[in-house]
């Protein structure tokens, strides 16, 4: 397959079910999208601009919150994300983002139990992947208990 593109990179990653209604650890302030706090964050992110910790990961303009998104809040500024990676009409796939200076506290577990629960996504079978390189997003999977179902190959 890489011949036949040109070259690549073979990445092999680890599927898990992710099931509806996670509990959410902690007393965490979770935004909803869909919502009028969702509503209203997008609204003073679309007045005052993207903080530069969300631009510098790629999130450059509230287009880049890909609904339907929860983002785990802390002193007002927006600490982790969890968003519709990939949305069809029978499943969705789990993004999940903790910006640098909140890495370390279990906040993409919170940001993805929030988005398990997400109304939007009450009829879609969700899932959660990872590169078998990203030994981070395995823990987050491991402390949700996420059951794995498959193993994928993504080629870059």
């Amino acid at each position: 397959m890489l011949e036949l593109m040109g070259g690549g990179v073979l990445e092999p990653s680890l599927i898990s079910h992710l099931p509806h209604g996670l509990p959410v650890a902690g007393a965490a302030d979770v935004v909803v999208s869909g919502t009028r706090d969702g509503q209203a964050l997008l609204d003073q992110l679309a007045q005052d601009g993207v903080p530069s910790h969300l631009a510098d990961a790629g999130f450059a303009s509230i287009a880049d919150f890909w609904p339907p998104w929860c983002a785990v809040m802390d002193g007002g500024e927006i600490a982790a994300m969890c968003f519709a990676a990939r949305l069809t009409d029978l499943g969705a796939a789990a993004g999940v983002y903790t910006f640098p200076a909140w890495r370390g506290r279990g906040l993409a577990g919170v940001a993805t139990a929030a988005w398990s629960s997400h109304p939007d996504l009450a009829d879609l079978e969700l899932g959660y992947s990872t590169l078998m390189s990203n030994t981070a997003s395995q823990r987050v999977a491991a402390r949700l208990g996420l059951p794995r179902i498959g193993l994928g190959l993504r080629i870059a």
